[in-house]
């Protein structure tokens, strides 16, 4: 199963023009809060309506601005997860289900209905309300409302914001195990970028309206290409740059001249480097290797930010270092100044 979506609906803050395919894969879209994801589901499944464009789901247009077409929602074979689940709490689970099957005999309603909540699981709580149920168990119920009409594609906005995070890491792995089989497009929406890279195939970076990279996870994650991109996907340390020779830049923010590990493209942009990249440097260290100041420490459990800068850099770089590996932990003492090393082949070139 297929969606080909390029829409544009003007809006408050932004234009959004979104356009992009999709076939039998798991498509991750990754953006901040209010850039336009969820709106782009919303326009999919008929609850918002585009100023122009198409939208195909199958090969069956259910959206031609030109064509004067607008598919209603319940026409368009889409399964849609809200944020909210948007379960009717007056009701029961299985009332809730029965409620999509309106369509079909009271037998046949009930047949189908047991069928779906053994399926995710929750047969047991048939007769309770949504309000009885814990967050996992709510998002099984809404799952199995969706799935039990048989959808062509699967939307599903931000399905883990709801949850705690000590359950989080177990309903999605159930999510993932429920959804094993289903041989049709997924389109998952997130702000979270692990999230994204453990669940889906390939992503879709959203920035103000607009798709700025897309490709499969690790590509994108590996090269962001643009800024936006880079910083949605985790890069910390983003600054401009001038060419000072065909594999050299000057950093002016950090104050330092670094050698790159490909030619660099244009005579001023953009760079980026991870802030896990980095790291201490030792004897056989000889290309960027530099000495900085150490500002500020940060420790989490599993890894320290350190706050680093050179002489004269007038903004400062996030170095993280991973603890408990055996050389590093928590309590490791650091010097005022560090020598750190910056492998050429970590630079990532960014446009705007």
């Amino acid at each position: 199963m297929s969606i080909e979506i390029a829409v544009r609906k003007k809006l408050h803050n932004f234009d959004l023009d979104v356009s992009f395919t999709a076939e039998n894969e798991y498509l991750g879209l990754l953006g901040a809060s209010g850039c336009g994801k969820s709106m782009t589901l919303k326009c999919i499944a008929g609850i918002e309506k585009p100023d122009s464009g198409y939208i195909r789901i199958n090969g069956r247009t259910v959206f031609d601005s030109e064509k004067k077409i607008n598919i209603k929602p319940g026409e368009r074979k889409c399964g849609f997860l809200f944020q909210n689940y948007a379960l009717f709490p007056t009701m029961t689970i299985a009332q809730n289900i029965e409620l999509v099957l309106h369509r079909f005999p009271a037998a046949q309603r009930k047949e189908k209905t047991a069928a779906v909540l053994s399926r995710f699981g929750i047969a047991e709580f048939a007769g309770r309300k949504c309000t009885e149920l814990s967050g996992g168990q709510q998002q099984r119920a809404a799952l199995a409302r969706i799935m039990v009409n048989n959808p062509e594609i699967i939307m599903l906005d931000e399905p883990f914001s709801a949850l705690d995070s000590f359950v989080k890491q177990q309903t999605e792995t159930n999510l993932i195990n429920m959804m094993e089989g289903f041989n049709r497009t997924v389109l998952f929406v997130s702000h979270d970028r692990d999230e994204i890279y453990r669940i889906c195939d390939n992503i879709a970076v959203i920035s103000d309206g607009t798709i700025c990279r897309k490709g499969t996870c690790r590509d994108v994650f590996v090269d962001p290409q643009t800024v936006a991109a880079a910083r949605l996907t985790g890069c910390k340390n983003i600054a401009g740059y001038k060419r000072t020779g065909q594999r050299s830049i000057f950093v002016a923010d950090w104050n330092i001249e670094m050698q790159t590990a490909a030619d660099v493209p244009y005579e001023k942009g953009y760079v980026g480097i991870r802030a896990h990249y980095m790291h201490k440097s030792d004897c056989t260290d000889l290309i960027n290797c530099y000495v900085f100041t150490v500002k500020q420490r940060l420790k989490s459990p599993f890894s320290i930010s350190a706050y680093i800068s050179s002489p004269g850099s007038p903004v400062p770089i996030d170095w993280e270092i991973a603890v408990n590996n055996g050389t590093i932990t928590s309590d490791t003492p650091f010097n005022a100044e560090e020598k750190i090393c910056i492998p050429p082949e970590s630079i990532m070139f960014l446009t705007e």
